[in-house]
């Protein structure tokens, strides 16, 4: 066991210190890794802080219940307090027709034309907080809306859920293209791994075919080159990680005032420690199995009888 460890942390010494003797060529190969992980990276981030920025809003949406002129406070208390036994609502709360009338005073600019009024003609209204569950779904959210909208109390129930939908949808389809960039990027990792690896054997074969000769096995061939695409996939992922890193850092403070001015408390957040440990994790798994795929379909060319590649 110990010897195997041993040979295996020399195979990673001189897998290091190959990529060091061609900075030029790893630093490239490097770099374009790091781009191609850190677009989809960058972009599933962006994703989840457009997801945190639309939960400021879900979280503030309310579906208001105008009750009917006839229902006076203590039913329009009774009310509330039922429908906040529902489990999908988060809670409610009660606008009296004095509080509604003073506040349409204070923004409509009417407030001289509105003393003439001899009563007050503004109903009860109930402003329901859907839970966070219903609110991110427009299907349980419309059920929800229909259901209070029943109510005999309650004259006209009201909310914009178009919004709500359209959103549902746009984030959907930014998610399944993410996907498709990913794959699509992946593929240029696997792509730009190989073609170093290839390089890389074709320098190396008149030393990989006196191996073979005398007896060398495939795994000992094989196990530096794996461990170079493992490297480069890995310095890659940590690149990416850092570019985007640098970029929301630098994009921070002007989104955050930019957020301010709508009196939204939102700040950028880069990667979390899950999805970054997955990003750096992923550039070290793609260059693996694309350094055992290259190097599988090279090594027959370099039985004994087989001419050069």
């Amino acid at each position: 066991m110990l010897a195997w460890f041993i040979r295996h942390l020399q195979t990673m010494v001189g897998a290091l210190g190959d990529l060091s003797r061609n900075p030029f060529s790893s630093t490239l190969s490097i770099s374009v890794i790091a781009i191609a992980l850190a677009l989809p990276g960058g972009m599933f981030a962006a994703l989840e802080n457009i997801n945190k920025f639309t939960a400021e809003f879900e979280h503030g949406a309310n579906i208001s219940l105008f009750l009917a002129p006839e229902i006076n406070i203590k039913q329009a208390q009774q009310l509330k307090l039922s429908l906040e036994e529902y489990a999908a609502i988060k809670h409610i709360d009660l606008i009296t027709p004095d509080q509604a009338m003073a506040e349409f005073k204070s923004r409509s600019g009417l407030a001289d034309a509105l003393e003439s009024l001899t009563s007050n003609p503004l109903p009860f209204v109930l402003l329901v907080y859907p839970g966070d569950e219903i609110a991110r779904s427009p299907t349980k959210l419309a059920s929800l809306i229909d259901e209070l909208g029943k109510l005999k109390q309650v004259e006209l129930s009201q909310f914009d859920l178009e919004w709500i939908k359209r959103l549902t949808a746009l984030l959907e389809l930014l998610t399944r293209a993410i996907w498709v960039i990913a794959f699509i990027l992946g593929l240029g990792v696997f792509l730009v791994i190989g073609n170093t690896i290839r390089l890389a054997i074709t320098n190396r074969q008149e030393e990989i075919r006196i191996i073979k000769l005398i007896g060398g096995t495939d795994a000992f061939v094989r196990r530096p080159f794996l461990y170079s695409g493992m490297f480069q996939g890995l310095f890659g992922g940590l690149f990416a990680l850092l570019v985007i890193f640098l970029l929301f850092s630098f994009i921070s403070t002007p989104t955050k005032a930019l957020s301010s001015m709508y009196g939204i408390a939102f700040s950028l957040e880069p990667l979390h420690l899950l999805p970054s440990i997955l990003l750096v994790s992923s550039g070290a798994v793609i260059g693996w199995l694309t350094a055992r795929v290259t190097v599988g379909v090279y090594l027959r060319q370099f039985e004994p009888g087989k001419g050069q590649i």
